[in-house]
């Protein structure tokens, strides 16, 4: 690859990479705040400059270039920690902070704002601004993102992902000189479903999620690695938590599945892991009517007992899963019915999933609109692969239905809004249900075990392009609440009679050695950022 030189560091790029792009891949940072590598550049806040000693021809600049705008060339030498570098970076620095207000003892922002970090590491620490400080107020822009402009350092990043990858066209440069400001056109709020990116990817405090203002402080969260559960795209998340509530969802980027972007959608959906109401905590049994609580030994005696007393085999059982279950569950779903009752009936509902309708307006990216689709739900794929069975209109679950079957296990919150499935299933004489909240099924069922939520478990989920992708735990779950593959391993009695499982990651073990497509993979294979699977569903019955 062609090599150019920082301080004398050897830095190899790619053809048509700019300095930045290529300093930042290598590790090496050089202060910037307009620049994003997901955004048009614009050479806007004048940050990154470097002075240029040599053009690869022999020949320097005399100005100092902005490392952002400047393309890598082979021989090139540059410095951006000379003292004409520095002398720039540092009146720039004092330039933009001309006008922006000493909040930040309560600005949202305050911990992983850029302004913090480089006016601490490049600035002089003086300003000979002698005026007053121009000043206007803060407001709501949108859904749930307010505009604080007084911060605002002009770097035009949200007019840019507006207007290129949005395609909304809500903000605008307005005014000039120092009275210059960015803002929504007429102050009209933004409709779109994409506005938390707005927040993300402002490096100051104009722009924060009114979600989490003053709620808590930056660096008291802690992160975790996750994939979003609210539809088929599977978008790569980090949860943020702190004192086990979940606070923030982040997009984590990934080229493969979301780049740098997230939906709104997805972003707020983080509220349900906080419901204290309506989340089940013990293992609860129905008693002439109402419900008890007790413990979990008891609960699986009880279980077996009936069980033994109905007797009930083949298609006298079955399952009923929605498809938020990771690819562990469904293994021990099927696992459970087929060793243990010999039948084949898990049932799912189908969903095909339709991505958003692309808007009229012309843009120079419509990815972003890729990002939502009608499957409000992660793991589709995951079912198809895993041979659960379902289709469009469920008229297989309807005809096992109509053979009366005596035991019905359901996972998760299936079929929930069909009342003509749902009292089918009542006339059952025993039903499990198996789930981390209470819903119309935990009503109906003769015995409630009390599972994790999606940020509480290991597992994995295969999004709607066939890509593998894992969670892991970021909050501490109820003490009496279990995951659900323990509580499916020890339905089939494999404490005493066979393998016990006690989280996702010992079952991926053993579908990895059962073969197909989960064959020789662990979690090292899949990584923070998935695995491609070979083959998608249907390509496979072709």
């Amino acid at each position: 690859m062609p090599t150019f030189y920082l301080d004398d560091q050897p830095i190899e790029f790619e053809q048509g990479e700019t300095v930045l792009k290529a300093v930042l891949r290598f590790g090496v940072q050089i202060p910037h705040y307009c620049y994003h590598p997901g955004l048009a550049i614009t050479a806007q806040c004048r940050q990154c400059l470097v002075e240029v000693t040599d053009m690869g021809n022999g020949r320097g600049m005399p100005k100092l270039q902005t490392a952002c705008s400047t393309p890598a060339s082979e021989g090139m030498k540059l410095s951006a920690t000379s003292e004409k570098a520095l002398w720039g970076q540092e009146l720039v620095n004092e330039f933009l902070l001309i006008n922006h207000p000493l909040d930040c003892p309560i600005c949202d922002q305050a911990g992983e704002c850029d302004l913090q970090d480089f006016a601490f590491a490049y600035g002089t620490g003086k300003s000979e601004m002698a005026f007053e400080k121009r000043v206007y107020g803060w407001r709501d822009v949108g859904t749930f993102i307010a505009l604080e402009r007084n911060r605002c350092i002009q770097c035009s990043r949200c007019e840019r992902f507006s207007r290129d990858i949005v395609g909304s066209h809500d903000f605008g440069a307005f005014l000039r000189s120092h009275e210059l400001t960015f803002d929504t056109w007429e102050d009209s709020p933004i409709t779109h479903k994409f506005q938390g990116n707005l927040a993300d990817i402002c490096p100051v405090g104009c722009i924060t999620n009114r979600d989490w203002r003053f709620k808590k402080r930056a660096w008291k969260f802690r992160k975790v690695e996750s994939v979003c559960p609210s539809c088929s795209t599977g978008c790569n998340i980090t949860l943020e938590h702190h004192q086990n509530r979940v606070f923030r969802i982040r997009p984590r980027e990934n080229q493969e599945v979301n780049r740098w972007w997230m939906c709104d959608e997805g972003r707020v959906g983080f509220k349900p892991l906080n419901d204290r109401h309506t989340r089940l905590g013990e293992p609860q049994v129905r008693v002439k009517g109402r419900f008890q609580t007790a413990q979990w030994g008891a609960v699986m005696e009880a279980i077996a007992m009936r069980l033994k007393e109905i007797g009930a085999r083949e298609k006298q059982v079955i399952a009923l899963t929605d498809t938020h279950a990771t690819n562990e569950e469904m293994f021990m779903l099927r696992r459970l019915l087929a060793d243990g009752f010999g039948s084949q009936g898990v049932f799912f509902p189908l969903i095909v999933g339709k991505q958003q309708e692309k808007p009229t307006h012309p843009l120079e990216d419509d990815f972003i609109f890729t990002l939502i689709t009608t499957d409000k739900s992660p793991n589709t794929e995951g079912a198809k692969r895993g041979d659960l069975i379902g289709d469009r209109d469920d008229k297989r679950l309807k005809a096992a239905l109509k053979e009366s079957p005596k035991v019905v296990i359901v996972l998760g919150a299936p079929f929930q809004q069909n009342s003509e499935i749902r009292a089918a299933v009542a006339k059952a004489e025993l039903i499990v249900y198996i789930g981390a909240f209470a819903n119309a099924w935990s009503e109906a069922a003769d015995v409630v075990l009390p599972g994790y939520t999606y940020a509480e478990k290991y597992g994995t989920w295969i999004n709607k392009a066939g890509r593998l992708q894992r969670i892991q735990p970021a909050l501490n779950p109820p003490e009496q609440a279990r995951d659900q593959v323990w509580i499916l391993s020890a339905l089939l009695g494999a404490p005493e009679n066979g393998e016990s499982f006690a989280d996702g990651r010992a079952v991926l073990e053993a579908m990895a050695a059962q073969g197909g497509d989960f064959a020789g993979i662990g979690g090292e294979q899949i990584g923070h950022l998935g695995l491609q699977l070979k083959k998608a569903a249907k390509e496979r019955k072709k």
